[in-house]
């Protein structure tokens, strides 16, 4: 059967069966002077007809920077301070005249003074009293490091993968010396199949088609010769690198847009917090150990926060020490406001929540309020796979007259359904701020599983009364962390991989 092909396909065809196995498609181009992009299309004509293909493979490139380059004509400093000491028939020399004469940075000299010791050329002694050096070798050839750099005279770049082990060593003593760059790059390796390896040139015929018409052809009436090629809109169109936004950001915007078809308003508040806001105002004992530096991030410029109207401030050291009007027999201790007074780094958003309800308070509005905040937060744990020092919170509050758990209940379902999760379930729980409070799950269809998303409940008078809030108004509150979601969202499997940006999950995500 004889199979059409394209002039330009046929002629990187020919090429590729003299070769006796896959080719770098950079070198192809450049061997049969075309464009990377005729290359690419016409290796996507060869895969129609199963004669050929490429693959991606992904290197690693070592090259010099400045100071690696400066060093590769001038020599290594050691070297540098060694042609000193030989050209003017220096034997012994003090450690500050040779710096005055070397005329080289102050922390570059002594790093070449090092080497030379490490090489067993110089010797250092004060026995003079004076800091002086001594050339004690006799021969001073060229180190290993010195005869791997000469290797960039050749090549200004070098692939990683084709160094040998004490190659390797001789790179990393010149990356702690801060003389490499490292880039990784993605090549593409252009080769035949078997069909394609078997075909002879003869069984194939130059197809006449054009993908597109020029000028010249309109104005000779030349086009009427061709075919035009059909374009299948079915297939996929090439890759595209553009800049794009980060899948968290497009998450963030998908949740925000979900708050705000809810009626929700989104809130925004400071990252330095006074425990005042962070600890106390939820009712969270001065000696509790959440509070500790363990777990939390105190400053110390900032030192001191600014705390609200004094009246307020009162309502919630009564609330800590007796229960105030909240009908609660408090903690009973004597709260102390200096310790309210200190400023961390938030550790939740629930801090500008309540900066909402004395918002709420301070202006003496009306019910229903409905607010969000999409935020991050800080607290001091270790990183790895499931836990971050920085991370992001989602939050939600109504305020409202005679709300239950019922309505929270609906509020979580509709939410959650927007984000794509059908099945939700609720059971009785714990937190501190809220009673009664409630554990939230969703069933995650992709690996048939129920998963706990957050907590939520309505805040407890505690909460809510320093700040004039009393049944029958009520605040239903519900939050998570945001990395939770996006981990079921983009199928990851380690909480670092939504910061540490891998390309190639990027390049995959959506524009």
């Amino acid at each position: 059967m004889t199979i059409k092909l394209k002039k330009q396909t046929i002629e990187i065809l020919k090429v590729l069966k003299k070769k006796p196995d896959e080719i770098l498609a950079k070198d192809l181009t450049k061997e049969l002077k075309i464009d990377y992009i005729v290359l690419m299309s016409s290796t996507n004509d060869l895969i129609e007809h199963d004669l050929g293909g490429f693959k991606e493979k992904e290197i690693y490139q070592i090259s010099l920077n400045n100071e690696g380059v400066d060093y590769l004509t001038n020599g290594l400093p050691e070297r540098q301070l060694l042609n000193i000491m030989l050209k003017s028939d220096i034997k012994e020399i003090g450690i500050e005249e040779l710096l005055k004469k070397s005329k080289l940075p102050k922390i570059i000299f002594y790093v070449g003074i090092s080497n030379l010791k490490k090489n067993k050329w110089i010797a250092q002694s004060k026995a003079s009293g004076e800091s002086k050096i001594y050339l004690i070798s006799e021969k001073y050839p060229q180190t290993e490091m010195e005869l791997f750099l000469q290797k960039f005279e050749k090549n200004n770049i070098i692939d990683y993968s084709s160094l040998s082990k004490e190659e390797i060593k001789q790179v990393d003593l010149l990356n702690k010396r801060k003389l490499v760059r490292k880039n990784r790059k993605t090549q593409r390796i252009i080769y035949l199949t078997e069909k394609g390896k078997n075909l002879l040139i003869s069984e194939i015929k130059e197809l006449g088609q054009i993908s597109k018409i020029t000028p010249e052809m309109l104005r000779s009436g030349t086009w009427k010769n061709y075919e035009l090629k059909t374009f299948d809109v079915s297939k996929p169109g090439p890759l595209l690198k553009a800049g794009k936004f980060h899948p968290m950001i497009n998450l963030i915007n998908e949740i925000r847009e979900i708050f705000l078809s809810m009626g929700f308003t989104e809130i925004r508040g400071p990252i330095i917090e006074s425990a005042f806001y962070n600890f106390d105002a939820l009712f969270q004992p001065q000696d509790h150990p959440a509070r500790e530096m363990q777990d939390t991030f105190y400053l110390n410029n900032p030192k001191v926060a600014k705390l609200p109207e004094k009246n307020r401030v009162q309502a919630v050291k009564e609330t800590h020490e007796n229960g105030g009007n909240s009908g609660s027999i408090g903690w009973g201790y004597e709260w102390d406001v200096d310790i309210a007074k200190k400023t961390v780094l938030r550790t939740h958003t629930t801090a500008t929540t309540i900066r909402r309800l004395a918002r709420f308070y301070r202006n003496n509005e009306k019910v229903p309020v409905k607010v969000f905040c999409i935020d991050r937060v800080f607290r001091n744990e270790k990183v790895d796979r499931s836990h971050l020092a920085e991370f992001t919170q989602v939050e939600g509050i109504v305020i409202d007259e005679n709300v239950t758990l019922c309505d929270l209940i609906g509020l979580l379902s509709e939410f959650y359904r927007k984000l794509g999760f059908n099945k939700i379930i609720t059971r009785p729980g714990f937190f501190p701020y809220t009673e009664p409070s409630m554990e939230v799950s969703v069933y995650y269809d992709k690996i048939g599983e129920w998963l706990e998303m957050g907590g939520s409940g309505i805040f407890r008078p505690e909460v809510t009364y320093p700040w004039g809030i009393k049944d029958p108004t009520r605040v239903l509150a519900w939050g998570q962390g945001l990395e939770r979601i996006a981990m079921l969202y983009f199928d990851r499997k380690d909480i670092r991989d939504l910061y540490i940006n891998p390309i190639k999950w990027l390049r995959s995500q959506s524009y």
